[in-house]
């Protein structure tokens, strides 16, 4: 499995307190059957703004030490960035990391909020050659709301080009009632496309994927969710050809009862 949200490097976020909490995070997800995770930390959301340059050294550094603990796993660069005005700007200045330097930039709301005018944002960026990934709007207090908004958000753009991440926690329960009832929902109507630990600790929020992948299952099919974990991912860190893109279907259907 591939794990494109995580925040195990140390010290540079409220992810891994330290070096010796790094570690494990990484040899609990290799235990779970994660092969590749990206360091996603957070950036532009007010506290943190970890430079390209540190968050290389950093994996670098990291892949010395998991070579010489017999670690086996990848873990590739990348950012969580929080949507700000001034967003595309540090992206020209190359203060922002896409995922493993490719085309998708990992992107994620206030936890409160839509921020106005994201559409645009999504348009200016695919016609800079980039594409965006949504983190668990499952979370957002607005999308809980309104889940109908991924809806209409997704079928504004070609396939591909805008990318919705749920999380473990949000789809267990761990992260509240309201964020599992929407991650479940988003599932079903065909509104997810990856499956992500956004990773803290060992403890909070763990480095584990599997379980994740079998409560999707029972929704979407293991087929569908093995895809989130393995070929979506892949294609997105290698460029490798996507799977079959499922439509979009809207989740306030008149003769649903939510």
């Amino acid at each position: 499995m591939i794990d494109t949200h995580s925040h195990l490097l140390a010290q540079v976020d409220d992810g891994a307190r330290d070096e010796l909490e790094m570690l494990r995070m990484c040899r609990l997800a290799r235990g779970d059957g994660i092969t590749s995770i990206v360091a996603t930390p957070h950036s532009l959301n007010g506290t943190s703004l970890a430079t390209p340059g540190k968050i290389r050294t950093l994996i670098t550094n990291l892949a010395e030490r998991l070579a010489s603990s017999d670690i086996d796993i990848d873990v590739l660069p990348g950012m969580e960035v929080r949507v700000s005005a001034d967003l595309l700007q540090r992206l020209e200045l190359h203060q922002i990391l896409s995922l493993n330097d490719g085309k998708y930039l990992l992107l994620e709301f206030h936890y409160a909020d839509i921020p106005t005018g994201f559409e645009n944002l999504v348009r200016n960026l695919v016609e800079f050659g980039f594409r965006a990934i949504l983190a668990h709007p499952e979370k957002n207090l607005a999308i809980q709301a309104a889940p109908e908004y991924v809806y209409k958000l997704l079928k504004l753009f070609k396939p591909w080009d805008l990318l919705v991440q749920i999380t473990a926690d949000g789809l267990s329960g761990a992260a509240g009632l309201p964020a599992s009832r929407i991650a479940k929902m988003l599932l079903r109507n065909n509104l997810v496309h990856l499956i992500a630990t956004d990773a803290h600790s060992p403890e909070i929020r763990p480095p584990i994927l599997s379980e994740a992948v079998k409560n999707a299952a029972r929704i979407v099919g293991e087929d569908s969710s093995l895809k989130m974990v393995q070929d979506i991912p892949r294609a997105i860190l290698t460029g490798s050809p996507f799977p079959e893109y499922w439509p979009p279907q809207n989740p306030r259907r008149w003769w649903r009862i939510l």
